[in-house]
């Protein structure tokens, strides 16, 4: 109906090329990396924000968004993350809001969360904690070397209530003081 019958008009302005687009950050598409069975990184692994699936061997530490160590897999050493899972095997602490020891989990490491659930059958061999805010760096879980503080009053007796004249206790904090 509309139609210029092949003649240019001239009146009628160019269109601009189209602007490119920038690529906003990634939208979480619910795919997550697969360190496969049967692979075995040597290093640190940092996928920030991503999903992180691992059945595969990893010795070092890794950081991500969620990860999840399948049945299959093993990691030898330190985890921070929002949300872990456990299938498979773990060595080394374990800090995240969320961890979740599936039966056939073993970890054999300190865990600092703010949510853990524990399925019966799974093996765990070490401390956990409780925090708030367990990703925050300076935070009360993370570990304090040993210091000296003197003692405001004195006190004559052990931590157990037997009479001493060593005033320390030894919970990463040695206190010192005189005996009046």
């Amino acid at each position: 109906m509309f139609t210029n019958k092949g003649k240019p008009d001239s009146n009628v302005p160019a269109l601009p090329d189209p602007a490119p687009q920038r690529r906003s950050a990634p939208v979480r598409s619910g795919i997550a990396s697969i360190i496969a069975n049967g692979v075995k990184i040597t290093g640190t692994i940092e996928a920030e924000g991503a999903e992180l699936q691992i059945d595969g061997e990893i010795d070092g530490n890794v950081r991500g968004g969620s990860v999840t160590v399948g049945d299959t897999g093993m990691v030898k050493g330190d985890m921070v993350s929002e949300s872990v899972t456990v299938h498979g095997r773990v060595e080394g602490s374990v800090r995240a809001r969320k961890v979740m020891l599936a039966r056939n989990a073993h970890v054999l490491g300190d865990i600092v969360h703010q949510s853990l659930s524990v399925e019966m059958g799974a093996v765990f061999e070490g401390q956990c904690r409780y925090l708030q805010d367990p990703l925050s760096q300076a935070g009360p879980g993370t570990p304090a070397s040993p210091q000296i503080v003197q003692s405001q009053q004195s006190y004559s007796g052990s931590v157990f209530g037997e009479p001493s004249n060593d005033d320390r206790m030894v919970s990463g904090v040695i206190v010192t003081g005189t005996s009046n």
